[in-house]
């Protein structure tokens, strides 16, 4: 039991998890599940949010709710996860962009000072 829950903390404790924006609103697939299981629908902390996947980790997929709940924090995740890749790429190609700018300002005054 303590060797489960210490692998669910380290899945946990993720450079995505790292890297949410406070508070969250938990996917409207899981609001029927946490209002039967006190749980918010809406995450303020990290330490909610903790609580929250421990819970739903513990739960038996027999029930529908459950497995509506996992899949759908699953594409939520994903969508996080492919959101902030398309950000740090966008960002590296607006970096990028602005490195080619400078040097075609550059290559432009250097041919303006020849004779």
């Amino acid at each position: 039991m303590h060797l489960r829950i210490a692998a669910l903390a380290l899945v946990i404790t993720t450079p995505v998890a790292a890297e949410t924006q406070f508070p969250v609103t938990i996917p409207q697939e899981c609001f029927e599940l946490a209002q039967r299981e006190g749980v918010p629908t809406v995450i303020e902390n990290r330490m909610q949010a903790t609580k929250a996947k421990l819970k739903l980790a513990q739960m038996k997929n027999s029930d529908h709710l459950v497995r509506e709940c996992r899949a759908a924090v699953h594409r939520a995740q994903q969508a996080a996860a492919q959101a902030g890749t398309f950000a740090k790429s966008q960002g590296h190609a607006g970096f990028q962009a602005g490195v080619e700018a400078a040097a075609q300002a550059g290559d432009a005054r250097s041919q303006n000072n020849q004779p």
